[in-house]
């Protein structure tokens, strides 16, 4: 009878994962796509570059039936017994009660001009896991308050590449400096304006240099817990 086998703790959380990954007889590849992540973020995780959020490692214990502690800590069995998923309760990032992430989202540090044909690597600041997410989701997160109550300062936006623009949209654009922003798009007799929730900004008519990205369907608020 053949016994399960532990690991020390004193391993990395990259190292740990790059033991499952080869206890499964997968390349990087194979394994990122099976986990919702790209390649080149497990290459950073496994050499210890980037720490993946709660959410992704939950999402890989469920994935792959193993002990949660194990992948944190290092402490105990690499395999756990089939039995009910890993719930992300308290450990999801956003302020969904109860859900559990089921599709990963790149947020950009900002628009690329090449977008959507062209994402390079290094505008993705990290990943998040949204529920029900949109396959070819992006996401953002604000600067400022402008378009507050609703989106604040802080928070994640989640949007489409979508030409299908209606009056009233929230939309992400951006200006001739190739910097992106948020707001909502009006069309008033024949001029397009772009405005502010908040009162406080003025609405503008943009120039022929500003480009729509595409429009944003979620917004999410990070919480401490």
């Amino acid at each position: 009878m053949s016994r399960k086998k532990s690991y020390s703790n004193k391993k990395s959380l990259g190292t740990r994962l790059k033991e499952l990954r080869l206890s499964k007889k997968l390349t990087q590849q194979e394994f990122a796509d099976t986990s919702g992540i790209s390649q080149g973020y497990l290459a950073n995780v496994e050499a210890g570059r980037y720490k993946p959020d709660g959410d992704i490692l939950i999402r890989i214990a469920n994935k792959f039936i193993i002990n949660l502690d194990w992948l944190l800590t290092g402490e105990g069995e690499m395999e756990k017994a089939v039995g009910p998923p890993i719930i992300a309760e308290h450990q999801a990032p956003y302020t969904i009660p109860g859900a559990i992430p089921v599709r990963t989202i790149p947020v950009l540090g900002r628009v690329p001009a090449g977008f959507p044909d062209q994402v390079p690597v290094q505008e993705i600041i990290e990943y998040i896991s949204c529920p029900d997410a949109q396959s070819g989701s992006y996401a953002l997160i604000i600067k400022g308050d402008s378009m507050s109550p609703a989106i604040k300062d802080g928070d994640y936006v989640l949007f489409i590449p979508d030409g299908n623009i209606n009056n009233g949209d929230v939309i992400v654009v951006n200006d001739e400096w190739g910097d992106s922003m948020i707001k909502r798009y009006r069309e008033r007799d024949g001029d397009i304006l772009l405005t502010s929730d908040n009162p406080e900004y003025p609405s503008f008519s943009p120039n022929e240099h500003y480009r729509i990205i595409g429009k944003v369907v979620g917004a999410w608020r990070k919480i401490t817990v």
